[in-house]
């Protein structure tokens, strides 16, 4: 039979021991057969949703699919959208989906071009755009002209019979010199 502890007092509290002469705030208790069904239970509930959520990134991100290894053009998007948004904030940049290096889009009389971002005759010194020159610069700071960078393949209107009359795609397989360089603009 268990007894309580005896009384001390408000003021000396000292911790039990636990032992089993005494029942306090520091007893150990075993689980009853409920507390272990709710742990199962509970258990078993995030297993299964661990496994749903691995399942539904791997059907998201194509599944067994093999990547493509034939790179074709890419869609950009619509020539009078893209031209409007080059012409109210400047060249856009794209990210190459091919792990390659980026491109901008940008305006040249008129035209739209894809300029490569790294700057002809470097690995990796890459030209960005910056607003406040209203220029490219490259790793250097130093301002470049679009003229300077090399440029990919632009076609506008139909690729294929199901393809937008006014679509925009770069092929990035097809790269030409920067007209600075060739001896053009």
């Amino acid at each position: 039979m268990l007894r309580a502890a005896p009384d001390r007092g408000p003021w000396s509290r000292r911790a039990d021991s636990g032992g089993s002469d005494t029942l306090g705030e520091n007893a150990v208790v075993p689980a009853s057969p409920d507390d272990r069904r709710v742990l199962v239970f509970a258990s078993v509930l995030v297993a299964v949703a661990g496994i749903a959520i691995a399942a539904l990134l791997f059907f998201a991100t194509g599944g067994t699919q093999d990547t493509p290894s034939q790179r074709r053009p890419l869609f950009l998007g619509l020539s009078p959208e893209l031209t409007k948004k080059i012409k109210d904030g400047g060249p856009l940049y794209f990210a190459s989906p091919f792990a390659g290096n980026g491109f901008w889009l940008a305006l040249e009389d008129g035209q739209l071009v894809a300029l490569d971002i790294v700057k002809p005759g470097t690995k990796d010194c890459v030209a960005k755009w910056k607003d406040s020159h209203q220029a490219y610069v490259d790793c250097d700071d130093n301002d470049l002209h679009a003229s300077d960078l090399d440029r990919f393949q632009i076609t506008v209107g139909r690729l294929a019979p199901d393809s937008p009359n006014d679509g925009v795609y770069v092929d990035l397989r097809v790269r030409s010199p920067a007209p600075a360089q060739s001896g053009g603009a």
